[in-house]
């Protein structure tokens, strides 16, 4: 049986789903494989050591790697780092980043670059290489022959009419439903995650992509299935979906709700809709009822001409109307910004700011803008700065220089203090976590101090509680 090692290049607090999809797929074709996550070497150099060893006792036939941008450098070394230290391997690299610049990844050392989505290519691609086929025909891959890169025709996003689980046996998914920080913003509970629902139909100019742009939905039976099976298996509190857009149409998510308390599940749940997607009060009401605690909605900016120029398709009485609908209903409400866009201007963030005051949000999320291959605002000087950095999934970092980045900081910590509640002393509510906090102070206080003396060299945080839950949320980690 051939081997295959999947690698994730850097672990973050939530499972690399789409990762597990591609493992499970690759299972069921007759392959052996085994998932490495790497993590960030700032925080445990030894054990990416061991992880190395296990790789190289595995000895795989096989390397597939799924990357996201902020990640394109860490992944470029371990390419090489195979390439120099083992020979007769074959490496394919997939994901966000390999899909819109396959060429890197080629000039990195890597055999083949996957385009798009990845389950049913790696299959016909692993079977290809096996038994020393052609690759041209092979849908979604790039490739070099003769020192030029050949893309062949583009992969067709597929069916998840029957979407198999993912292989979450692969890693240990135990500790990450018990990381807790990284599950449901602002709650302390053993939380699972999943998709039902891929892509978008949207395209914001931040965020627009190919692939993502095709909606796609998953059968209720089929999810209500896995959440039964992650229940018995994993005993989780709490679920988080993963999706971009989980509430888009009424009728669907009135058949997931009735599902979920017909098979009377009782599970906390956080799931993402679109300020104009909020339907019906009654809808909204039996969310509640099935255990919706939490709607994320992407409000972006108070100012309608950033909303306009994001292409965002809302407007500024939709975002109060979709928050307060959601507020009513009983649900919290969590709201994303993103500052820092290149054509932002101070007005932009005041006009920000008066929206926030007005808008009587549960929680308040402000994230970087961060320039990503595909996007319509990419450009040669971003790609430049992704060939150089790499950044944690726990960070909040900008491309800005350290001015700019004190600027829009106080911004963030601004707007986040805007929210109704507060998410980090929201935790408090758990008494689980008094004993969490306990242990952190009496065994392990270095993990508080380091958080500290991140934020006051550098003051990436809102403030030093949340530079302090980013270390402990590290510590949940990496260890």
């Amino acid at each position: 049986m051939k081997k295959i090692v999947l690698i994730n290049p850097r672990k973050g607090w939530r499972p690399p789903v789409g990762l597990l999809y591609i493992a499970k797929y690759v299972q069921k074709a007759g392959y052996d494989v085994k998932v490495i996550e790497f993590i960030d070497e700032r925080y445990n150099k030894r054990r990416n050591i061991k992880l190395w060893d296990e790789f190289y006792k595995f000895d795989p036939d096989y390397v597939g790697l799924g990357i996201i941008s902020w990640n394109r450098r860490v992944a470029g070394d371990i390419v090489k780092q195979i390439r120099s230290t083992t020979s007769g391997k074959k490496i394919i690299c997939g994901g966000k980043d390999p899909s819109y610049v396959p060429q890197k990844y080629l000039q990195f050392g890597a055999d083949v670059a996957v385009v798009g989505e990845g389950e049913e290519t790696i299959v016909e691609l692993l079977n290809s290489l096996t038994y020393e086929r052609e690759l041209d025909f092979i849908k979604g891959i790039a490739f070099l022959r003769d020192g030029a890169m050949v893309t062949t025709s583009p992969r067709e996003p597929i069916s998840l009419d029957d979407s198999l689980f993912p292989a979450y046996e692969l890693v240990d998914y135990e500790h990450y439903t018990n990381i807790k920080l990284g599950g449901i913003p602002g709650h302390f509970i053993k939380t699972g995650f999943m998709m039902a629902n891929r892509g978008c139909p949207y395209k914001c100019t931040f965020c627009a992509e190919t692939v993502r742009n095709v909606y796609r939905e998953r059968p209720i039976a089929n999810i209500v299935n896995e959440i039964k099976w992650q229940i018995e298996k994993y005993n989780i509190e709490g679920l988080v979906f993963l999706d971009d857009l989980f509430y888009f149409k009424d009728d669907r998510v009135i058949h997931f709700c009735e599902s979920i308390l017909s098979e009377n599940i009782k599970l906390k749940i956080y799931a993402q809709t679109r300020v104009d997607r909020v339907g019906r009060k009654e809808t909204l009401e039996l969310m509640r009822k099935a255990g919706f605690i939490q709607l994320a909605l992407g409000v972006e900016s108070g100012s309608p001409s950033i909303l306009e120029r994001v292409n965002k398709k809302i407007t500024i009485e939709q975002i109060k109307q979709g928050v307060k609908a959601i507020n009513d209903a009983g649900i919290y409400t969590y709201s994303y910004l993103v500052i820092g866009l290149p054509y932002e201007t101070e007005e932009d963030l005041k006009m920000t700011e008066t929206l926030l005051s007005e808008l009587h949000s549960t929680f308040v999320a402000v994230n970087y803008y961060m320039p990503m291959p595909g996007t319509p605002l990419y450009n040669e000087e971003d790609d430049k700065m992704l060939d150089e950095i790499s950044y944690s999934l726990t960070e909040n970092q900008t491309f800005r220089p350290q001015d700019e980045q004190k600027r829009l900081a106080y911004y963030r910590a601004k707007f986040q203090s805007m929210s109704e509640r507060n998410p980090n002393f929201n935790l408090f509510r758990y008494s689980s976590f008094y004993g969490f906090i306990l242990d952190v102070i009496l065994f392990h206080p270095f993990v508080l101090l380091k958080g500290l003396s991140i934020q006051l060299k550098q003051k990436l945080y809102s403030s030093n509680f949340e530079a302090m839950r980013t270390a402990m949320i590290n510590y949940r980690i990496y260890g």
